[in-house]
């Protein structure tokens, strides 16, 4: 019984062993290496979102040409008095007019047309620098998201590492007596389960590195990222760095072109409510007569009932809006500043902690255990408990590593400054 649950232990050894293998050399081939503000100018030029953005801009320009122009003159031909009765037979006593009219716009529909068409482009343009800065954020974290994956297969191997030194080890110590084949059944299912893990990160690093290919807009390139910085964590940024020039973050200032825009909604309607004046002038045939004559109008509506008053209205309530959705906004982004501030002191202390003290302590208990154990002095189960130790350490570290860079991250997102170079 005993042989055949070291023979399964063994099978799955080797299919574990196989299989990651085959991930790593699927890693291997084709990755390349990339630094962070290769990654950012690569998603700048290549991202489709962006160029998205981009034509329509180019729309609304080409939509600020079309505000600007007149309307077109109008040309006009009437027929009368023909084809009636006694004296209007036929064409006897016909009239025929041929004339052209003009609508002139009156109280500034024009400029303000174009005004707003100008305010639309810019609230475009705000727009498409919010959805960089978002690109940015997102190439970022992706990046240092696939680094702390790439940095914890490393930390795997290393412990799978350890795990063969320890199998080889007490395979030796069960052939000479000293040691239960139990020993080395422990050992074994200690191994497969790091070769399982180790199998788990591979896949997610590809998962990770699709991610970051396709917001740079590249196909079928799987990266490697390139980062001096993350294992020497720098000081986080104080607050009044962060904080200073509120008015100035991008949040706040889309809304300020949002209150301009709205703004010049309001003059274009204003000026809707003044009448257009329609001159026309032509010249008019009379048969009877055999004789031609001038003829000239002038027209203009009356505005009694409908002087776009609604249309008025509505803009002035969606004008004094505005200022409710920056103040909400202001307290929100002041808010997630906050969280995300503490959340980064958090994680650089806790970093901080777990590189000078924490992980020492954890490899020179797991140094200390694994001679005792060896030398017969401790049992497998302690020396379990200190891998596992330190590896959790270690793991952690990284972890709270992705947190102090996610939470820079945020901020940058939040703030529009660069934290990370």
């Amino acid at each position: 019984m005993r042989f055949t649950s070291v023979l399964i232990l063994l099978l799955f050894t080797a299919i574990y062993s196989v299989s990651a293998q085959q991930a790593k050399d699927s890693l291997e081939v084709g990755r390349q290496k990339i630094k962070l503000n290769e990654a950012i100018e690569t998603a700048l030029k290549n991202n489709p979102n962006l160029a998205v953005y981009e034509y329509e801009i180019k729309s609304l320009d080409k939509q600020k040409i079309q505000a600007g122009l007149i309307p077109n003159p109008e040309a006009n031909f009437e027929a009368e008095n023909f084809l009636g009765g006694k004296e209007l037979s036929g064409f006897k006593g016909s009239e025929f007019t041929l004339y052209a009219s003009q609508l002139f716009e009156l109280g500034g529909k024009r400029s303000s047309r174009i005004a707003l068409a100008e305010n639309e482009v810019n609230a475009a343009k705000g727009e498409f620098e919010l959805r960089k800065i978002e690109l940015i954020s997102n190439v970022k974290e992706t990046f240092f998201n696939l680094y702390r994956i790439l940095k914890q297969i490393e930390l795997q191997k290393k412990f799978i590492k350890l795990n063969e030194d320890i199998m080889s080890t007490i395979v030796k110590q069960v052939k000479a007596g000293k040691t239960s084949p139990a020993e080395e059944s422990k050992v074994k299912v200690a191994l497969i389960n790091s070769r399982i893990e180790l199998d788990r990160l591979q896949r997610e690093s590809l998962s990770a590195s699709s991610t970051l290919s396709s917001l740079l807009g590249t196909t079928a390139k799987r990266y490697e990222p390139v980062f001096d910085f993350y294992e020497n964590i720098f000081s986080p940024p104080d607050r009044e760095d962060v904080i200073a020039g509120l008015e100035e973050i991008p949040l706040i200032k889309i809304i300020e072109t949002e209150k301009v825009l709205r703004a010049a909604r309001l003059e274009l309607e204003k000026s809707q409510a003044v009448p257009d004046l329609t001159v026309s002038g032509g010249v008019r045939y009379l048969r009877e007569l055999n004789t031609h004559s001038f003829v000239a109008g002038i027209s203009i509506p009356l505005p009694f009932f409908n002087r776009n008053q609604g249309n008025i209205q509505s803009a002035e309530v969606l004008l004094r809006q505005v200022d409710e959705i920056k103040k909400a906004s202001k307290l929100l982004v002041i808010s997630k500043i906050n969280s995300s501030l503490n959340n980064l002191l958090s994680a650089f202390n806790n970093s901080t902690r777990l590189k000078n003290e924490i992980i020492p302590q954890s490899e020179k208990a797991y140094e200390i255990t694994r001679q005792g154990y060896l030398q017969g002095r401790f049992a497998f189960i302690d020396l379990l408990d200190a891998q596992r130790t330190l590896f959790d350490a270690e793991a952690q570290y990284w972890l709270e590593l992705a947190d102090y860079y996610k939470s820079l991250i945020e901020l940058e997102n939040l703030t529009g400054k660069t934290f990370i170079k």
